[in-house]
């Protein structure tokens, strides 16, 4: 078995385009020879920010502030397993790929995709 992860940043406000292609994606997934499944996560954007931010001084704030974080859309990470490599492409080139076009307009240009292996 292989993992497949892909990491996209939907810019703001096309969060819902961006879960509903992938959520869309599972018929398909599941009719494809050497797949065996999926896990798709979108981040809770803020959260983390605001638990920092909860926890500083007035003047603490003040400097994160200044030093520019900026809202950078929300990211979305896609964990798919598949029983080999060449399954997964097979997929890339047929299915998908004719959809993609759907996707780019409410994507942030940064994204990953990657193979990995299990280590522990």
């Amino acid at each position: 078995m292989i993992t497949f992860i892909v990491t996209v940043t939907a810019k703001t406000g096309h969060e819902p385009q961006v879960a509903e292609f992938y959520l869309s994606l599972g018929n398909a997934l599941e009719a494809a020879p050497g797949f065996t499944g999926r896990k798709i996560y979108q981040a809770k954007s803020g959260t983390m920010l605001a638990a920092v931010r909860a926890g500083m001084t007035e003047e603490q704030r003040t400097k994160l502030d200044e030093a520019g974080h900026k809202d950078v859309g929300t990211r979305f990470v896609l964990i798919e397993f598949w029983d080999n490599v060449d399954d997964r492409m097979a997929f890339a080139q047929g299915a998908s790929a004719k959809r993609m076009t759907e996707l780019i307009p409410h994507l942030l240009p940064a994204h990953t995709h990657e193979f990995y292996e299990e280590l522990l």
